[in-house]
């Protein structure tokens, strides 16, 4: 290979077979530049824009900007559901609380009743001169005696319902007592 020569281009050392010199500059070809000839391939069908270079690239790569969306749309949904989480357990706390509250404001009223009630029945009506208070004291003792008389029934039926509840289960007057004893299903026979 000669470093000089006359009037002729300097020849690279990467030369295809045909002798026609390679220049990066082929991509923009000038009158002064040879150009490199393939049989069957014309000059122009060459992929110039090419990406695959393995350099830097100034773009992303395909899908990156989607995954990063969607990324953050998945971390800003997972941010709002565990504000609504953090809400709503809040919120719970605060209705558990208000509801304790009521329900030992509901206590201390009734017991301020049951009290005015007892204080009201425990008087003496023959001790009271006036005939519209006497009579008036009378009427709030006859009510509060019918109170009392209701609720007793109350608690009796859910007393007697219990028991009953209670005895269906038992097989016998014994049942609550020896409830592993009854019947075929265990095994043993009928008493």
């Amino acid at each position: 290979m000669e470093k000089f020569a006359d009037n002729e281009t300097k020849t690279s050392p990467f030369q295809p077979e045909t002798g026609h010199f390679v220049s990066s500059q082929e991509d923009f070809p000038t009158p002064e530049s040879p150009t490199t000839v393939y049989p069957g391939l014309s000059p122009f069908s060459l992929n110039i824009s090419s990406d695959d270079d393995g350099g830097s690239s100034s773009r992303r790569p395909i899908g990156v900007k989607k995954a990063k969306s969607k990324r953050r749309v998945e971390e800003q949904n997972s941010a709002d559901f565990n504000t609504l989480k953090e809400r709503q357990e809040n919120f719970l706390e605060f209705s558990n609380r208000n509801a304790m509250q009521r329900e030992r404001l509901n206590d201390i009223l009734e017991r301020k009743m049951e009290y005015r009630e007892a204080k009201i029945m425990m008087i003496d009506l023959n001790t009271i001169t006036d005939p519209n208070k006497r009579e008036f004291m009378n009427q709030q003792q006859l009510k509060f005696a019918a109170k009392r008389a209701q609720q007793q029934l109350k608690i009796a039926a859910k007393r007697a319902q219990q028991q009953d509840k209670g005895s269906q289960n038992a097989s016998g007057s014994f049942g609550d007592f020896f409830e592993n004893l009854q019947g075929p299903e265990n095994g043993l026979p009928d008493y």
